[in-house]
């Protein structure tokens, strides 16, 4: 059974293996978190080096998840995401977005509006219903007013 939390990563050290696609998505859902992020990948997108983050462009070693707090395994390299579970520690929250189940945590899809956010989760079954409840959320949260919600929970 999942846990649904949501993390202060402050000065946190956030490590994500790999430089496509994926590696990008997660490296802009954390620019605006204050982590330290560092991504690794043979080959990095352009994109990725234009954000706020830390990039090498080498073959991951375990010397990448020194200090790590969390852990996104990025690659499509069945070989590398095995030695990035392997080489993790206890106490480093780690998820293989290729495969759920050699994760410790997983992201939830989130609607957020000013103070507001809403978490969806499929417990890391269905990433694509949950993707697809969040755009349905979005357009029902678009349409609250978020600033007379808070005026009637000050009232009581």
């Amino acid at each position: 059974m999942k846990y649904p939390i949501m993390l202060d990563l402050t000065e946190k050290k956030v490590v994500i293996i790999g430089g496509g696609k994926v590696a990008l998505r997660k490296a802009k859902g954390l620019v605006g978190t204050a982590a330290d992020v560092l991504v690794v990948g043979i080959t990095v997108l352009p994109e990725i080096k234009t954000l706020d983050v830390h990039f090498l462009e080498e073959a991951y070693r375990k010397e990448h998840l020194e200090g790590a707090f969390l852990v996104f395994i990025c690659t499509d390299n069945l070989e590398v995401n095995q030695a990035v579970m392997q080489d993790a520690s206890a106490n480093q929250l780690v998820n293989d977005t290729t495969n759920q189940a050699n994760s410790t945590f997983f992201n939830m899809a989130t609607v957020t509006k000013k103070e507001l956010v809403i978490g969806i989760s499929t417990d890391g079954g269905n990433p694509s219903y949950a993707k697809k409840v969040k755009n349905e959320i979005e357009d029902l949260v678009d349409n609250f007013d978020t600033k007379e919600i808070a005026k009637r929970v000050k009232k009581n």
